[in-house]
C-alpha cells in the first residue's frame, strides 16, 4: 500500500513525485517512459534554469531527482483505474497491481494523427511522431515534417543538420510557433516551406516513398514526421472523472479532480497554457495537495486549511 500513486513519467509526474517524496510520502510512479512529450524536444529553451538543455536530459534530471528522494519507479503501462469503498485506490498495468491511499494522473497526451491512407501502414517504416527519436534515422535523405507549431519547428530545425533536404508542410498559409522559432525555420534556406498544404496520403510499398497532396501533387520523401499536435486517451478516466468538452480532467486551482483523493496535473488536465514548466508547477502542488489530503485523513492539518495556505506547525 503506497501512500501516493503517480501515473506518468513527464514533468508533471517526475515534480509530483519529488515533492511527495519530500514531504515523507511512501511514493510510486507509473509509467510508459520517461520525459513525455519534452523528451522528444532536442532543445528546450524556455525551462527556467537552463539557458540551453535537451528535452531528454531534462526528463533524467528530473528523474534521477526523484529517485534519489525515494521515489519507486515502475515502467509499466496502466490498463485500469478503480475507486475502492475504503477510499483506497487499485491502480491494474498489463504486470501487476497496485494501491495507494491517494492518486495523481499526469499521464499527459499523445501525439495527433493524420489519419489518411498509408499512415498507420507504414507507422515504424518512415512514418514517426517524435523528430528527436527517429530523424537521426534518415540522415542524409528527405525529411518531411507535418505542422506548424513550435514542435514542428524544432523538428525541422533539428532534421535540416543530418538531412540531405527538409521539407516543412503546413495545411495553414503561416506558422503558429513562437515568434523565435517562426524566424529559425523562415531564415533557414535549406528547409522548403510548403503552405496551404493538405497531405491525403502516404504512400509507399514497404517503407514511405512520397506523400501525396490535396491538390494533387507529390512530395517525394523518406521518411515523414507528424507534428500537429495532442489528443488527450481518456479511455482510463472516462466515467471515472469528471472531464470537460476536451476530455481533459477538471481541476481546481489545487489540482483536485471530482473524486476526493484523487488530483490531476499537467497537459491532461484543464489548466491553460501546455508548458513543460506549467505543468511542473501542477505537479507540484498537486503533490502538496495529496499530502493535505493524507493529513486529515489522519486527523491532522495540512499545510493549507479551507481558507488560506499556512505553515504546518
Amino acid at each position: 500500500m503506497y501512500d501516493i500513486i503517480i501515473l506518468g513519467g513527464g514533468p508533471a509526474g517526475l515534480t509530483a513525485a519529488v515533492y511527495a517524496c519530500r514531504k515523507g510520502l511512501n511514493t510510486l510512479l507509473v509509467t510508459r517512459d520517461i520525459g513525455g512529450q519534452i523528451a522528444k524536444t532536442p532543445e528546450v529553451e524556455n525551462f527556467p534554469g537552463f539557458d540551453l538543455i535537451s528535452g531528454t536530459d531534462l526528463s533524467m534530471k528530473l528523474l534521477n531527482q526523484a529517485k534519489k528522494f525515494g521515489a519507486v519507479v515502475k515502467y509499466e503501462e496502466t490498463k485500469k483505474i478503480l475507486a475502492k469503498k475504503n477510499k483506497t485506490f487499485e491502480i491494474k498495468t498489463i504486470k501487476n497491481v497496485y494501491e495507494g491511499k491517494s492518486l495523481i494522473i499526469a499521464m499527459g497526451k499523445k501525439p495527433r494523427e493524420l489519419n489518411v491512407p498509408g499512415e498507420e501502414r507504414l507507422k515504424g517504416h518512415g512514418v514517426s511522431y517524435c523528430s528527436i527519436c527517429d530523424a537521426p534515422f534518415f540522415k542524409d535523405k528527405v525529411i518531411t515534417i507535418v505542422g506548424g507549431g513550435n514542435s514542428a519547428l524544432e523538428a525541422a530545425a533539428s532534421s535540416s543538420k543530418i538531412a540531405k533536404k527538409t521539407y516543412i508542410v503546413h495545411r495553414f498559409d503561416k506558422f503558429q510557433g513562437e515568434a523565435v522559432m517562426i524566424k529559425r525555420v523562415t531564415d533557414d534556406p535549406s528547409i522548403e516551406k510548403i503552405f496551404s498544404a493538405e497531405i491525403i496520403e502516404i504512400a509507399g510499398k514497404d517503407k514511405v516513398e512520397k506523400i501525396i497532396l490535396k491538390d494533387g501533387g507529390e512530395i517525394s520523401t523518406d521518411a515523414v514526421i507528424v507534428e500537429i499536435g495532442y489528443t488527450i486517451d481518456s479511455s482510463l478516466i472516462e466515467g471515472v472523472l469528471d472531464l470537460d468538452d476536451s476530455s481533459q480532467i477538471k481541476t481546481n486551482p489545487r489540482q483536485e479532480t471530482s473524486v476526493e483523493g484523487i488530483f490531476g496535473a499537467g497537459d491532461i488536465t484543464n489548466s491553460p497554457y501546455k508548458q513543460a514548466i506549467i505543468a511542473a508547477g501542477d505537479g507540484a502542488k498537486a503533490a502538496l495537495s495529496a499530502f493535505d489530503y493524507l493529513e486529515k485523513q489522519n486527523g491532522k492539518r495540512g499545510i493549507c486549511d479551507d481558507k488560506r495556505c499556512h505553515t504546518s506547525k
